[in-house]
């Protein structure tokens, strides 16, 4: 009879928890176009996929998103679609399988966005409708950090910061670093060092960036992982087909995974120590304080 009680518990317990399940948020950023950030965003949530974990995507590569092309789908609605109210998030998301979804760009996301506090409303209802259904939700994000979309990057529970070795693109990854730390030194920022000859090539660029920063702006990202050059992955965007299905067994595939682990360990952390502050609670805080910053 205790058995079973003690059962009965557990299994509430357990409810409660899935319950109370939010998903983190977190930025797909760079400071540059051209260094493979929707690529990453694409594979990256494919590899999370494969370890069970739900995730949804939200492209925010204003008015010239290509997450649908990346994965070879078109969809019908777009997120400005449900920006004017006509579609739920869960009507407009398409699915890739059952661990993945999409939320695809719209043309007419940057007016609404900049302009219309309302349509913010509507896209943060929308955002805390579904956040229970998936454990991690990434906004990819246009290269630079724009004005539309600083209080977003703000807000995130996590960035994860796409670069090369390039000098130009170390150059525009710190500029963008600058304009966020500004806001908010403390916000979690993950490094990944794309397009790398090899691992070293990828630590030393990092290693650059990451002493300018704390030199210059007393913050720096933390290291994730470098991703090569790999031929596969330039073929499986030819192709329209995410290189973790194009070709799973890829070096950049089989380095994405290992990256993918790494991730899951530093979110885990950052968890045991951050406040409750709810995502849109965040957005609204920086959205006020960039416009009283401009007055």
């Amino acid at each position: 009879m205790e058995r079973d009680q003690a059962e009965q518990l557990r299994i509430r317990i357990e409810r409660k928890k899935d319950v109370a399940k939010q998903a983190q948020v977190i930025g797909i950023a760079s400071g540059k176009g051209g260094v493979g950030k929707s690529a990453f965003c694409v594979n990256f949530s494919l590899a999370l996929g494969e370890l069970g974990k739900k995730v949804l995507i939200i492209d925010l590569d204003v008015g010239m998103g290509n997450i649908e092309q990346l994965f070879g789908m078109h969809a019908t609605e777009h997120i400005a679609d449900a920006l004017k109210n006509q579609f739920s998030f869960r009507e407009i998301k398409t699915e890739v399988s059952p661990n993945l979804s999409f939320i695809a760009g719209g043309t007419g996301l940057s007016k609404q966005f900049r302009l219309d506090d309302r349509s913010l409303h509507v896209f943060l209802t929308q955002l805390d409708s579904v956040k229970s259904e998936f454990d991690f939700i990434l906004f990819d994000f246009g290269a630079g950090a724009s004005e539309d979309m600083l209080h977003f990057m703000l807000a995130m529970n996590r960035l994860i910061l796409i670069t090369t070795p390039d000098p130009t693109a170390i150059s525009d990854s710190y500029s963008l670093m600058k304009l966020v730390y500004t806001m908010k030194r403390d916000l979690e920022i993950s490094c990944v060092v794309n397009q790398t000859f090899n691992r070293r090539e990828g630590t030393d660029a990092w290693q650059r960036l990451s002493l300018v920063a704390e030199k210059f702006l007393g913050a720096s990202p933390s290291w994730l992982a470098s991703l090569p050059r790999d031929q596969n992955l330039v073929m499986s965007v030819r192709k329209q087909r995410p290189c973790m299905l194009y070709s799973p067994k890829a070096t950049y595939c089989m380095t994405m995974r290992f990256l993918v682990r790494a991730f899951i360990v530093q979110c885990g952390q950052q968890l045991k120590a951050k406040e409750n502050m709810s995502f849109s609670d965040k957005v609204k805080k920086y959205l006020h304080l960039i416009r009283r910053n401009k007055k």
